[in-house]
């Protein structure tokens, strides 16, 4: 297999592709086991996830892959926040954080 495109998605987006393969032809393992994990995780809809993204995109420092990365782990903590940025080139300060949690904790309810 031919690696021609790479791409940072969110969770919801990944489910809705396989989902959409499915009901074009059968999934092979490795597929099936993915969308039974996407099942599993919490849940934003289409309206929640768009307005999710936008909102994260006001944040002049987060970049889509870091937008896809807080989507797909939805921290409810400042420490959370910090957590997953701490293996990345980017400082976030102190208020961006809080920004961030705050918008998480908007939609994940």
């Amino acid at each position: 297999m031919e690696l021609i495109e790479e791409e940072d998605i969110t969770v919801p987006e990944a489910k809705r592709i396989l989902e959409e393969r499915k009901g074009e032809r059968d999934l092979v393992y490795e597929q099936k086991i993915c969308l039974e994990y996407l099942e599993k995780v919490p849940k934003l809809t289409q309206a929640q996830l768009k307005n999710i993204i936008e909102d994260l995109g006001k944040i002049a420092i987060l970049k889509p892959r870091y937008i896809a990365l807080i989507i797909n782990i939805l921290p409810d903590t400042d420490e959370e926040v910090e957590m997953l940025f701490s293996k990345e080139r980017t400082n976030l300060k102190k208020e961006e954080i809080k920004q961030i949690v705050e918008i998480v904790k908007k939609y994940k309810k």
